[in-house]
């Protein structure tokens, strides 16, 4: 096992961490979570890195996966909190902040997957093959997911008129 000093990682790796959180969940509250999030899993996997992958790789594996689980937990979130509003046993949240849902409703169409390949590929200029390493997923499959995930965002860019 390598021995890293978590400052050096995270000063290394934080603009990273930061513009893929930021790309990837749309309210500042939420990037600053997920950001949080990811550097706690860092820092706790970090005595188990053994130094098979770059560091750049391996904290980029813990942030899609990180990632990928916030998501899932703000969708389950989201459905308890609609069941319990329809119960009436909670009272509906007054949005205070006001987000231009249009500039992320081509995203939001994607599912978590294609959205994060998709970022990895045409914001963060990741090859395929780092793609799949980060992800642990065949090469074929993140080439397939970020075919059809361009397609989404192409016909839906076109349906807006924002093409």
């Amino acid at each position: 096992m390598v021995k890293l000093d978590f400052a050096d990682v995270y000063s290394g790796t934080k603009d990273q961490v930061w513009r893929l959180a930021s790309r990837y969940v749309f309210s500042r509250e939420d990037r600053e979570d997920l950001f949080q999030e990811i550097f706690v899993n860092i820092h706790r996997s970090l005595p188990r890195f053994r130094g098979e992958a770059s560091i750049n790789t391996w904290v980029y594996r813990i942030a899609v996966n990180t990632s990928l689980n916030h998501i899932k937990k703000q969708k389950r979130h989201a459905l308890v909190k609609k069941i319990l509003s329809g119960l009436k046993l909670i009272e509906e949240e007054v949005q205070v902040v006001k987000i231009d849902i249009q500039e992320f409703a081509p995203l939001k169409k994607l599912n978590p997957r294609q959205r994060m390949i998709l970022l990895l590929s045409d914001v963060e200029e990741k090859k395929l093959e780092e793609i799949s390493a980060i992800m642990h997923l065949p090469t074929g499959t993140v080439k397939s997911n970020l075919h059809r995930a361009r397609e989404i965002i192409k016909k839906e860019v076109g349906k807006n008129g924002r093409a």
